[in-house]
């Protein structure tokens, strides 16, 4: 394997997904000479060994390094001497993938550049890219921070679009059976309380990043950010009343099944005691012993069909009167 010391300094490394210079408007894709820049953005693959030391060449410290390539991570803010950590998570809107597995972006402010980590492609870091390529992107490094922001939040709204048309389609009573209705609800349950695992905590530190902005944000740039953490806010507030959904479905399903159960336990109960006296006198009239009524009259089984059929003609009529159904 090549290692970073092997490399043409001049190549753009394996790892490295892409890079700009911001310097100038529009922005300006960087091909070369990578090291000892400011104003720009560098994307990676953190998942490539000669990374670490790309990193460490560029002047990083190694605890900074541990903490964008770690494998678990969860959303937070960091201040860092004159830069910062941000570390977001965004759904999975990879082909076959589960968008709540949510993906870790890390960024990191440092020395004048902005560097961001990935292990798996994130749509919204592609849009962004796009726009730099046709010559529509931010204007600055924050700017493209902030506008990577946007896109993030973006991608989770049209996730939770989703879920709010699945909820809807599980509270129609004649879409499919309570038990596989249940089922959905409960898979729909799991996401949600997935993505609430890793919104809450990016909420937090995007509130530290918006209050500590200052230091490097402009007056319009700070309340974008400001925007995009409301826009966070709202989408936790979106989770939040939809997980209450969630519970009052799963009662309305308990109860439909329970009143199912009470009407079939009611019936069974009146179809039981309409034949308990019936049953009683056919089992008495079954005896085979000498002294039974009836036994010597050619005309006595039809008469006792006759009476039983009347006793259960009078108990309907009785258990109707009284008002049982």
């Amino acid at each position: 394997m090549t290692t970073i010391s092997e490399q043409n300094p001049s190549q753009r490394p394996s790892f490295m997904i892409d890079a700009w210079d911001f310097s100038q408007h529009p922005a300006e894709p960087i091909h070369q000479d990578f090291h000892g820049r400011q104003n720009s953005w560098f994307h990676f693959q953190r998942d490539i060994a000669d990374l670490e030391q790309w990193l460490i060449a560029s002047g990083i410290p190694e605890p900074l390094i541990d903490a964008v390539i770690a494998e678990d991570t969860r959303p937070r803010y960091e201040r860092v001497g004159e830069g910062y950590l941000l570390i977001l998570r965004t759904v999975n809107l990879a082909e076959g993938a589960e968008p709540e597995d949510m993906l870790s972006l890390r960024v990191l402010f440092y020395g004048g550049n902005i560097f961001s980590f990935r292990k798996r492609p994130i749509k919204s870091v592609g849009i962004v890219q796009k726009r730099l390529e046709e010559q529509q992107g931010p204007e600055s490094l924050h700017d493209f921070l902030v506008m990577l922001i946007e896109e993030m939040n973006n991608r989770i709204e049209e996730f939770i679009d989703v879920i709010e048309e699945e909820m809807e389609a599980l509270e129609d009573d004649d879409e499919g059976t309570t038990s596989s209705r249940q089922a959905q609800l409960t898979k729909l349950h799991r996401r949600m309380l997935r993505l609430t695992r890793f919104l809450r905590p990016q909420l937090t530190a995007l509130e530290r990043m918006a209050a500590d902005g200052s230091k490097w944000f402009d007056a319009e740039l700070i309340q974008w950010l400001q925007n995009e953490r409301d826009s966070t806010h709202r989408i936790l507030e979106s989770l939040d009343m939809l997980l209450e959904q969630v519970w009052m479905l799963r009662e309305h399903l308990q109860q439909q099944v329970a009143e199912k159960m009470n009407r079939n336990t009611y019936w069974l109960s009146m179809i039981a005691g309409i034949f308990l006296p019936i049953s009683f006198l056919t089992g008495l009239f079954g005896i085979n012993i000498g002294g039974m009524p009836g036994v010597e009259d050619g005309n006595a089984f039809w008469i006792f069909v006759y009476v039983l059929l009347g006793i259960g003609i009078i108990e309907f009529l009785l258990l109707r009167r009284l008002r049982f159904w």
